[in-house]
């Protein structure tokens, strides 16, 4: 099991992560990264620059695993609703 640490940044704005979650494999870390994306995506409180905002994922080792724009989220989010419809 591995600890991935969910950064979120937005322009020059890093929000860091001080606890992290342990998970079994980094496809793990990227369904909750975007589960997180997604969440904030759909709460109307948060004002941001999406297309300047990404989480960045880390290991407990502080070795960048993966980066997540959250404009990729949202434009999954919206094919998936377009399939829905």
């Amino acid at each position: 099991m591995t600890v991935y640490y969910f950064h979120f940044q937005s322009g020059r704005r890093l929000i860091l992560d001080p606890e992290g979650v342990e998970l079994q494999s980094a496809a793990d870390a990227l369904e909750v990264a975007a589960k997180l994306a997604a969440g904030l995506l759909d709460d109307r409180e948060v004002a941001c620059d999406w297309a300047r905002s990404a989480f960045r994922v880390e290991d407990q080792h502080q070795r960048r695993v993966f980066h997540l724009p959250m404009t990729a989220v949202r434009a999954r989010d919206n094919r998936s609703r377009a399939f829905l419809n």
